[in-house]
């Protein structure tokens, strides 16, 4: 997009101090009432004001859009973006209704800029705040200090977390100087490595940190970046980055934009930049536009719901704005599944959801109540053979699903110490070396499975496959720290890449159901090998549930909030279960019964469940003798002993209480 607005150069003769920064922004504020607000976040550590300044066509208003910002200066000693920020509000202020382009971004979008996060290292001109704490090594880390909180952080920290809190943004950016790149994420990785560690949007944040980078000259033919864009942790990895933080907990894409490699050029000289940064940060803003956008509402009320979006096999959840249900999911073109959840909602997955370039795809979503069992829902005795109801309540104009189990919470336990002095069958191992078991080292007990012993560029492997279920096992790396590797894989997903010497650590998950097939693997370098030079795991442990649930009806018709059920075998352990069919073959969550129900054994011979061993019975039986299971008129019912056929015994079975009644 070529952007034609009034052009807007600096005013000042050199940097605006604190005190000139927060008067430029309250005279903004109040010269362009009709878009522009002036916010006080909260306090820095020695008292001074964060001040957000908000520009949008309806500043007072909850709207159907994105929100955007754009904060500099969290290190106090870099001070081109701050100047950019005052730049671009001035750009923005001035040509709205001028300019139809930038008057069209401030009424889509809720633009939100911070030109000084860190007041007080701005005063005394230094990179951390009044207490020494790098501001962006202050965030929440899933690695590293993984409590989503703000306790024990920085004021400053703190003041943009609640403020996040309680927003719901998009996109954003963060300003700093040292270098010439857009840096997008992952900034840090399990192993706190400088490598490459991309964002299941790793297509996503390419583009938009090129559609900065390619407005800005000097950053798109960088010596040192390609295109003037790197990912955080293959430049170099750090902890607590407030991008990171963003996308990690909040669901918003956030970059961090070195726009110098001076960390304070002279001011004569930021004229310049902003004629490189002007139109990058325009085309940067414009992306959170792209994708799927839509509101999120209750089926019944209308009313905007508090809801979770994830695009199916992209492992990434955004929300929804709760006071007007609005959700902007920022993809590149391509055709895509969405799943929506919220709180008391049956979830709901839309298929084949195509986005296009360009402005984004509306989806709006209607979530409704998920059914509920009525009855059986717990407590009940039932009968073998008697037919009953099952009652649920639900969409009035919907189809259901409706499953029984006798045997809900059975559960089964894989659990292996290699006590047996031999890996079991259930294993397969190769490569250059197998693994093998040892008394040398064990987490508890006498043994542990472990690598097999390696040379320089070989590999020892070992595979198990288990069913879904609780996870859990002990391992040991002892190797050549950042070169010798222990990987695990779970259907070959890498779950854990580590290297270097320690003792046990516990790693556990939940596998979803099915078969999964587990990889131990130990890779070594071309060079060296440190202290023991291998990896040894030990207690595995895999808790399966096995209750099997079985059909009573695949798809109602529309509307039916009840089936006649005849159970066909005594236990303490039945429940029963319905969810929710849509068009298109998805579904919605199961509701249980609140709790187990019993069916005891009837009176044998009664067939047909009415109380009496009679004579309709016994011609039940005798329609379906002869046959066994497997054939297409083989009825469990008529087989009385359960042994796959319907035969004399069967016959015998029911003779010998012909005439009984029940109870």
């Amino acid at each position: 997009m070529a952007w034609l607005f009034v052009a807007v150069t600096p005013a000042a003769a050199q940097y605006r101090t604190y005190t000139e920064i927060g008067a430029f922004l309250r005279d903004v504020s109040i010269d362009h009432p009709e878009i522009a607000r002036l916010h006080d976040l909260g306090l820095s550590e020695e008292g001074r004001h964060i001040r957000a300044i908000q520009i949008t066509d309806n500043p007072d208003l909850e709207e159907d859009e994105p929100e955007f910002r754009y904060i500099s200066t969290m290190h106090g000693d870099e001070w081109v973006g701050n100047e950019m920020c005052l730049f671009f509000i001035d750009l923005l202020t001035d040509n709205y209704g001028v300019d139809p382009d930038l008057t069209e971004l401030v009424d889509e979008i809720d633009i939100w800029i911070v030109p000084l996060m860190n007041p007080d290292g701005y005063v005394y001109v230094q990179r951390e705040n009044v207490n020494g704490v790098d501001l962006n090594r202050d965030f929440p880390d899933p690695y590293t200090s993984p409590e989503n909180t703000t306790e024990g952080r920085a004021a400053e920290t703190a003041v943009i977390m609640n403020w996040t809190f309680a927003s719901s943004f998009t996109l954003s950016a963060n300003m700093h100087t040292g270098a010439l790149v857009v840096n997008y994420p992952f900034d840090n990785n399990p192993e706190g490595a400088d490598v490459y560690t991309p964002t299941p949007d790793d297509d996503l944040f390419i583009y938009i940190s090129e559609e900065y980078s390619q407005h800005n000259l000097p950053m798109w033919n960088s010596p040192a970046f390609y295109h003037g864009i790197t990912n955080g942790a293959a430049w170099y990895h750090i902890d607590g980055g407030m991008q990171d933080w963003n996308y990690h907990y909040m669901g918003s894409n956030e970059v961090t934009l070195e726009l110098s490699n001076i960390y304070i050029p002279p001011y004569s000289q930021i004229p310049t930049y902003w004629s490189q940064n002007r139109d990058s940060m325009l085309a940067y803003m414009a992306t959170c536009l792209i994708g799927v956008r839509g509101i999120v509402t209750d089926a019944t009320t209308g009313l905007p719901l508090a809801a979770t979006v994830t695009v199916v096999n992209r492992d990434h959840e955004i929300y929804t704005d709760p006071d007007v249900g609005d959700y902007h999911r920022m993809l590149m073109p391509g055709t895509y599944d969405l799943h929506f959840e919220a709180e008391g909602y049956d979830p709901l997955t839309v298929t084949n959801v195509v986005v296009s370039s360009g402005e984004a795809t509306r989806l709006d979503v209607a979530l409704e109540p998920p059914p509920q069992i009525v009855s059986p829902n717990g407590g009940e005795m039932l009968t073998v053979g008697v037919a009953t109801e099952v009652i649920w309540t639900g969409d009035p104009d919907a189809q259901f699903q409706v499953q029984y189990t006798s045997n809900y919470g059975d559960i089964a336990a894989v659990i292996d110490g290699f006590e047996d002095g031999e890996l079991g069958p259930d294993y397969d191992t190769g490569g250059n070396q197998v693994w093998y078991v040892t008394s040398s080292q064990s987490h508890s007990g006498s043994y542990s499975a472990r690598a097999g012993d390696i040379g320089d560029n070989q590999v020892s492997w070992m595979t198990r496959s288990v069913s879904g279920g609780d996870l859990s096992f002990w391992y040991r790396v002892s190797c050549e720290s950042g070169y010798d590797f222990f990987n695990f894989h779970i259907d070959g997903d890498l779950e854990i890449h580590i290297s270097g010497h320690g003792g046990w650590t516990y790693y556990s998950t939940t596998l979803p159901p099915g078969s999964h097939e587990l990889r131990w693997e130990y890779d070594k370098d071309g060079s060296q090998s440190h202290y023991y030079d291998t990896v040894w795991i030990d207690d595995l442990e895999v808790t399966t549930d096995n209750t099997e649930w079985f059909d009573i009806v695949a798809l109602t018709d529309p509307g039916v909030m009840s089936v006649e059920w005849v159970p066909l075998a005594a236990s303490d352990d039945y429940k029963v279960r319905v969810r929710r069919v849509y068009d298109g073959g998805g579904y919605g969550a199961w509701d249980e019964s609140d709790g187990t129900f019993s069916v005891e054994a009837g009176l044998i011979g009664d067939l047909n469940g009415d109380g009496v061993v009679d004579l309709s019975d016994l011609a039940l039986l005798l329609a379906h003798y002869g046959w066994c299971e497997g054939d297409a008129n083989y009825n469990p019912v008529t087989d009385i002993d359960d042994s796959g056929c319907t035969d004399l015994a069967d016959l015998a079975g029911l003779l010998a209480h012909y005439g009984e009644t029940y109870p």
